[in-house]
């Protein structure tokens, strides 16, 4: 456990610093003249926990005691479960520029709703179309952040 503890803060600061790079070159609140905050302000501050939470877990993990070192399994039921929810968010990245982010975004959840939470289909696709519309709109007109909207069906 001690070793994969420290392979995963490692990935994860690697993955928070390659953020933070990456959002420090998008427009900044000054660029738009709105005062609202630039889209790379919530990327950069993610990415800031992420390397302090990596940070913490390699040091707890140097710490560790040895009574606590213990295998952890790669493949059992649980983590089944955690590589497939990996596979579907890969997918979903992998179709968003060509979805839209509405589209993606709402089948995305609409999967995980009906996996994870075994609700009726019409309260799952309600759920999916209310959240995906209320995070669509919060960062299209609240923090000026244009998302895309509806990809392969754009009018």
């Amino acid at each position: 456990m001690k070793k994969m503890n420290l392979i995963f803060a490692g990935v994860c600061a690697a993955i928070g610093a390659l953020l933070i790079i990456l959002a420090a070159g998008y427009p900044t609140a000054a660029d738009y003249g709105t005062g609202v905050p630039g889209p790379g302000l919530w990327p950069i501050v993610i990415s800031a926990m992420m390397l302090a939470l990596a940070a913490l877990l390699a040091m707890k993990s140097i710490k560790m005691p040895a009574e606590k070192n213990t295998d952890v399994p790669m493949w059992n039921e649980g983590t089944k479960r955690v590589y497939i929810t990996m596979g579907i968010l890969f997918a979903y990245v992998a179709v968003l520029e060509f979805l839209g982010f509405i589209i993606a975004t709402t089948v995305m959840e609409a999967i995980f709703i009906h996996w994870f939470a075994k609700k009726k289909p019409i309260i799952t696709v309600l759920i999916s179309v209310v959240v995906t519309l209320v995070i669509y709109c919060v960062f299209q007109y609240v923090l000026n952040v244009p998302v895309g909207s509806f990809g392969i069906l754009a009018f």
